[in-house]
């Protein structure tokens, strides 16, 4: 039976994948889960890193004269961009005013691009802490030195850092109102903050990465382990059940196991056992009856023909031929059923000898030429030249296809024709052919031909015992060949295919 093509990956290989799956899945779910609180949590650091810091930008922008700035005073708006350069400087953020009606009054350019000496003694009125950012302690509390409470861009905890040596910016921006002495004069924006958190999560990104590559590989490996462990004693148990489709019996299965395959196994050994005594027990009752039969049906034949020969009634005489050929039909059954009972139990005389298949189909032939001749049917013989060398059993081979050629001859027409082949191929197998131009076979039979007992549906005017073809399969099983059949309305073809040597 044809597997579905879902089904044809061995568990064995199932296993693993399936957990090395989990894993990864497990792995996903995790670090996706992390890897947004993560990004969340940063989001908010930076946010709350830049309004600390608008705080401190407020403080110190307040001695400018924003009104002269407004209106163009060169030494106010040297001032305005001087202070908003040292507040840059020490909150590390891009620090711009921006007029009402959108002017930019200051502008400290990029925090990177600033040049300390053009922001004068303002970037040190943070005092001795150094910048904001590493001044900053944890979340909401205090700068450490600065005392203007700048949080940490990065956050306290396992994450944390000193916020030194980092490049990159984030595209956080944040805005609010300029007041100085209870007066709006702008907006304050602040921007281009520190993004420590952006190469923290790249880092993580990576970890993650090559933590989920080793959770499917470790996950791969250890079910690897645990599914050779597992289907071990389930491809002995395959074996066994192989080996008994086989006609091997009495096999047993080896697994000490407490567990459900060790029940299974256990199950399997008493069944096989149950089921060899059962066989067993029935072959040799098909035997010995079989056997038992032929000296009685011996005697009744005679009985039969002696009563046959003195009787001097025709209907005495017609009635004596029916039962002596009922009587033949009993002795061909009986003689079958123990042909059967012998290829089931394995009883041979001895093992294969080598034998040539052309002298042995030459003289299959010689013996059949005189029934075909009196049945006025050809029988023809295509041979090859050379000979062909199997290894078998000369009599059980010779009864199968004594069988072919019986049922060929018997269900041929006459003027029909009946052909005896040989062929070989370079695979090293050589095939038996008995062709008949008869009756043929319906197709709803071919699937049971081989079956004991079974005859087909316009075989019943002919005699037979359905055993004939049965007897043939069991003959090419043990010669570890095989047999098949051709057929159509113009007649059928059988092959007994034979390993070489």
């Amino acid at each position: 039976m044809r597997l579905p093509r879902h089904s044809r990956l061995s568990l064995r290989y199932r296993l693993p994948l399936t957990y090395a799956a989990v894993a990864l899945l497990a792995v996903l779910l995790v670090g996706g889960i992390s890897f947004l609180i993560l990004s969340t949590y940063y989001s908010g650091a930076e946010r709350d890193y830049l309004k600390a810091g608008a705080t401190r930008a407020t403080r110190d922008l307040g001695s400018v004269d924003w009104t002269a700035v407004s209106s163009g005073d060169a030494t106010s708006v040297s001032l305005a961009t001087q202070k908003a350069a040292g507040a840059a400087l020490a909150i590390q953020v891009r620090v711009q005013v921006i007029s009402s009606s959108g002017t930019t009054l200051a502008d400290s350019g990029s925090p990177g691009q600033i040049d300390p000496s053009a922001a004068g003694a303002q970037a040190q009125t943070g005092g001795t802490g150094g910048t904001g950012a590493a001044a900053g302690g944890g979340k909401g509390e205090p700068g450490g030195g600065s005392g203007d409470g700048l949080p940490s861009p990065i956050g306290p905890g396992l994450f944390g850092g000193d916020g030194s040596g980092s490049a990159t910016r984030s595209s956080e921006v944040y805005e609010q109102p300029l007041t100085v002495n209870g007066t709006t004069v702008g907006t304050l924006r602040l921007s281009e903050a520190p993004a420590y958190g952006t190469a923290i999560l790249r880092d993580t990104f990576v970890g993650w990465g090559l933590a989920a590559i080793a959770a499917v590989l470790l996950a791969g490996g250890l079910g690897l382990i645990w599914s050779r462990r597992l289907t071990r004693p389930l491809l002995r148990v395959t074996a066994a059940s192989d080996r008994m489709a086989a006609g091997d019996l009495s096999v047993q299965v080896d697994v000490r196991r407490a567990d459900e395959i060790g029940r299974l196994a256990h199950s399997f050994n008493s069944m096989a056992a149950r089921t060899e005594h059962t066989v067993v027990a029935l072959r040799q009752f098909v035997a010995d009856a079989a056997h038992e039969l032929g000296t009685p049906l011996t005697a009744l034949e005679a009985d039969l023909e002696l009563a046959y020969e003195r009787s001097e009634s025709q209907e005495g005489r017609r009635l004596m031929k029916r039962a002596m050929h009922q009587a033949e039909r009993l002795d061909r059954l009986s003689e079958s059923l123990l042909q059967l009972s012998r290829l089931d139990a394995g009883e041979f005389s001895g093992g294969p000898l080598r034998l040539d298949l052309v002298e042995f189909m030459q003289s299959m032939a010689d013996g059949a030429a005189s029934r075909a001749e009196q049945a006025e049917i050809e029988l023809r013989l295509h041979l090859p030249d050379e000979p062909v060398w199997v290894a078998g059993y000369a009599d059980k081979l010779q009864t199968a296809v004594e069988n072919l050629l019986d049922n060929a001859l018997k269900f041929t027409d006459p003027g029909g024709r009946v052909i005896l082949g040989l062929i070989t191929d370079p695979g090293g197998t050589a095939t038996l052919r008995v062709s008949d131009t008869g009756i043929g076979i319906p197709p709803e039979d071919l699937k049971e031909l081989f079956g004991r007992f079974h005859r087909g549906r316009n075989a019943n005017p002919y005699p037979g015992n359905g055993l004939g073809l049965a007897i043939v399969k069991a003959t090419m099983d043990i010669h570890g060949g095989a047999v098949s059949v051709e057929s159509g309305p113009g007649g059928s073809t059988f092959a007994l295919s034979l390993p070489t040597v």
